[in-house]
This record gives C-alpha cells, sequence and structure tokens, in this order.
C-alpha cells in the first residue's frame, strides 16, 4: 500500500525490507503506477519489481525469485446468495461478475471471454455487491480480507475458491545489477520463513 493503513504497508512490502536488511543490502519501494513499474523493470531502469507472478512472457524479462507470497483467486458474494455449481472460472461466464481495474484478477476474466464490471477498487466492489448490483466480485482473498476487515464489513460475505497465484521479486534481465540479488534475496527470505518471522509479518493482516 503506497499509504500505510494503522501502520502497514502491506506483507510483501514488509518480508522484501526485512529480507534486504538481513542480507546487508538498502532497499527502497517506490510506488508508481503498476503499467511503468512493469515497463521501467523490462526495459532496466530498475532492478527489481515487487511482485509480479510467473507467466511465459515474463519469463523473457525477469529472474523469479522464490515465492515471497500467494493469493487464493476466487469470488466473492453475498451471504445467503444461492451458489450455482462453479467449479473453474470459466462457470462465471454470463454471470453479474465484477473484478478491480488494473489486477490480474480483471485481465483473468477478460482471458476467459467474461463481460466483467471494472469497479475501481475494492470497497466499490463490496458495495456493489451489498446492493445486489453484481452477484461476484473476483479477486485475491489473502489482500482483499485486509480490506475487507478495515470497512468493517467481513461477516457480510462468504468466498468460493477456484485458483491461487504465486509471487515473486521479478528481476530486471536488463539491469546490470539486478542478477546478483536473487541469490542473496533467497536465501534470506528461506531464512525469515525458518525463523518465523515471515508468518509474524502475515499475521498483521489477518
Amino acid at each position: 500500500m503506497s499509504e500505510p493503513v494503522d501502520g502497514l504497508r502491506g506483507f510483501d512490502h514488509e518480508v522484501v525490507e526485512e529480507v534486504f536488511r538481513r542480507k546487508g543490502l538498502a532497499a527502497e519501494i517506490i510506488y508508481v503506477p503498476w503499467t511503468r513499474a512493469m515497463s521501467d523493470t523490462k526495459n532496466g531502469l530498475s532492478p527489481v519489481l515487487l511482485s509480479c507472478a510467473r507467466s511465459e512472457e515474463r519469463a523473457e524479462y525477469f529472474h523469479f525469485s522464490e515465492p515471497i507470497s500467494r493469493d487464493t483467486y476466487g469470488l466473492y458474494f453475498r451471504r445467503g446468495f444461492e451458489l450455482p455449481e462453479i467449479s473453474g472460472l470459466s462457470d462465471i461466464i454470463g454471470q453479474r461478475v465484477a473484478s478491480v481495474h488494473g489486477y490480474v484478477s480483471l485481465a483473468k476474466l477478460h482471458e476467459i471471454g467474461a463481460d466483467p464490471i471494472e469497479v475501481p477498487s475494492e470497497t466499490t466492489g463490496f458495495k456493489m455487491l451489498a446492493l445486489s448490483r453484481i452477484d461476484f466480485l473476483f479477486s485475491g482473498k489473502e489482500a482483499t480480507d485486509f480490506f475487507l476487515k478495515q470497512s468493517g464489513m467481513s461477516g457480510e460475505f462468504d468466498f468460493h475458491e477456484i485458483e491461487y497465484l504465486e509471487y515473486h521479486l521479478c528481476l530486471s534481465k536488463k539491469h546490470p545489477e539486478a542478477g546478483a540479488l536473487l541469490q542473496p534475496f533467497n536465501d534470506g527470505l528461506a531464512e525469515v520463513k525458518a525463523d518465523g518471522t515471515y508468518q509474524l509479518i502475515h499475521a498483521r493482516y489477518r
């Protein structure tokens, strides 16, 4: 989160800072629009992108760290709403579903041929759900649950899991110093997971 919420910046943000700190490496996390962050790192203007999912296309431009987090993607719906039979994402085609502008979840809906409603934020999506203007909000659970908690609407919705994605630190293949960061980062990540620091960071967001 570019602006802290109750002093919290995001679990990926905290984990990455802690890993670099342990390895004696200075890390400054700068928040810019996603398209610029992707472009700058892809072209070697920035060494590292926080964070991205692995894909064949991105493997052309990035080295991927070990997974720093995972996001369980699925459908939020009003408590009491009769859920149709949904075993995969394609089953959502034809349903009234929304997702947040710029998120990978929205791109996935377009990829399968759905006609999603774009919303500017999770908060807007949940307000539309509560008013029955949509039936589903497709989003990642780990991050979205934090926003639900902040909005005081946690008890109003249920969640149906579809799939999950793992997120990585993505290091530019074009930046001269980025490749050398990969192994130290992976080693430090293993350390924070082994000693419980990783789990403590994530617990603050539940």
